[in-house]
Parts: structure tokens; sequence; C-alpha cells
């Protein structure tokens, strides 16, 4: 077999693609996810996409990343490389082409001083969490002779929503709420720099920059106000502003992320803001709601309630080299 292991170019991008198709079923791409999360990343490097080319054909692939461009409260992350994506086509397994692709991004972090490589959870612009347990079983288990190890895991869910309606706990919840002086609306543009202050302050760094990016969109109306709810205690902050202590949103029918500040927790105050954002995703015309990531806890606890349901599992994994 004629191997090669070299940097993606443009006429390898029908290829990739079918690769990519045949060796991640469940984890597929068009071209413009392609050129928005790989080749337009603002992280990427012409050796940021390799392709393995066995007797002429595009028998896998392999992105390496690493952060360039500092991420809010994260850095750059100086001892650490990601991996966002990586396979081979069944019928090219077994012959040492996940093997030549994987040292060929090893060498890549290596040269960059990386020594810490972690898949998948690239803030950027990542995929998936992680492997899928199930579904991609026999490749997290070549991860792991190649010396991966799992540190946390990952869980998506997805609910109906077709039919969601606004329970009378939940309207409830939200009067009482209401009395204390806690009101939940629509973020509205006047909220802009105490919203951006909120998430710097409380929220997780690659959260401030979705945030950001998001409300960026919306500078140019390709995000609407109403796919962001906020939480308000009325008695602090400014007069007739108060402060914010909550946000939840979504993106088309993505649902999240959504965080309310612990001084506030325990007042079903994060419940309100889902299950608003659920009913106007349903307004909105959405039938169905999916998270991508979050864990066992919040599963069994309030996205449980609101009709979320297990769909996969992820092994987060990663080497020190």
């Amino acid at each position: 077999m004629n191997l090669t292991i070299r940097p993606f170019e443009g006429r390898d991008t029908q290829a990739l693609l079918d690769c990519w198709e045949r060796a991640l079923p469940l984890d597929a791409i068009t071209l413009e996810q392609l050129e928005r999360k790989v080749l337009l990343d603002e992280n990427f490097e012409r050796e940021s996409l390799m392709v393995a080319e066995a007797n002429g054909v595009v028998a896998g692939f392999i992105t390496a990343f690493v952060l360039n461009k500092p991420i809010e409260k994260v850095g750059h992350r100086e001892d650490t490389g990601f991996i966002t994506a990586f396979g081979v086509s069944p019928e090219w397994r077994g012959k040492g082409v996940g093997r030549a692709l994987l040292a060929a991004a090893e060498k890549f972090f290596a040269d960059r001083g990386r020594k810490i490589i972690c898949l998948a959870p690239y803030t950027p612009n990542y995929f998936v969490p992680g492997v899928d347990k199930e579904r991609y079983a026999d490749g997290l288990a070549f991860l792991q002779r190649h010396g991966f190890a799992e540190y946390s895991e990952g869980i998506a869910a997805d609910a109906l929503i077709s039919t969601f309606e606004l329970s009378p706990e939940v309207h409830d919840r939200e009067r009482k709420l209401a009395d204390e002086g806690i009101v939940i609306r629509h973020f509205e543009r006047r909220d802009l720099v105490n919203y951006i202050q909120f998430q710097r302050d409380l929220m997780p760094g690659p959260w401030v920059e979705d945030a950001r990016k998001y409300l960026l969109e919306m500078t140019h109306g390709r995000f609407p106000l109403e796919a962001i709810w906020l939480a308000i205690d009325m008695n602090a902050g400014p007069p007739g502003e108060g402060k914010i202590i909550g946000f939840c949103q979504n993106d088309r029918d993505h649902f999240g992320p959504f965080g309310v500040s612990d001084d506030y927790q325990g007042k079903g105050i994060g419940t309100v803001l889902l299950a608003r954002t659920l009913y106007q995703m349903r307004l909105t015309g959405y039938h169905c709601a999916w998270v991508l990531w979050t864990g066992e806890r919040a599963l069994k606890g309030v996205y449980g309630r609101l009709g979320f349901k297990l769909t996969r599992r992820f092994a987060l994994v990663k080497k020190e080299m």
C-alpha cells in the first residue's frame, strides 16, 4: 500500500466529506460545516487538517488545533493540543492508516510544545464532546491502545417539544419569583453591556466567547433577541434596571447553555428559564430540542423533568505525551 499523510488540499473536498461520512456515520458534515468549523477557524494552520491518501484515495483524516488566539478566562492553554475529528474509512482500518494519522498529529503538537492531547472538546469549534462510547467503541479502543485515557464523560440528550406547554408549576414559580422582585424576560438591546459583564463575572470563559459571537450575529440580524431569556433581580443593581442573575438561550433547535448565579440557586429560576426557552422554541416552530453536552446529574434533574432523554454518551479522552 502506498500511504501518504499530507495537509488537506482544495481538490480533496468531496473525497474528504465522503470519507468523513463513512468513517463517522453519526457525525457526517456538510461543506459549510467543514469551512466554518475547520478551514475558517481562527486557529487554523496549513497542517491543522491532514488527510491520509492510500493508493491515491482519501482513506482517513485528522484535525489538530492549538490555541493561537486566547480564550477568555482560559488563555492559550500552552500545554494542550486538540483533535476535533479523527476517522478512517472502514475498508482501510487495520492497515496502519489510523496510526500514521495519529503520529502526524502528535508531531504537529510536539513541534508546538504541547504535552497533552485532548479529543475533542476544543471550545472554539468542536463537533461532539468526545468519542461516542457505543457507536464508535472500536475507535475508542484504538485510542486507548495508543495512550489515551478517559478523564470525563459527556451526555447528549433530546426532547420532543411539539406539544410542550408551560406547566401550572412553572407559572406558579414565575409568579412567586416576581413577588420577590425577580423578573424573567427576553433579552433587550439595552441589556448588552450588563449581559456581557454577567457572563464574564460568573460563567465559564468559553460561554463568554459564545455570548459575544451570538450578540455579534444579532447586530447583523441573524440571531433573534427572543432566543435569550434573562432572570433579573429588580431589587439589586441600578434602580429600574436591576441585576442579571441568570440566562438561558437557544441557537435554532440547539438548547442552552444556561446558568444562574450561585447566590440565587435553589429558587427554581433555572427551571423557569429552561421552560420559557423551550416554549419559545416551540412557538418559533421547532419540534425538537437537543443538548449536545451535559452531565448525568443534570439529565436526571432539570433536563429530565422537561422531557429530555439520553441519546448519546461520549468519552472525553486525553493523552500525555
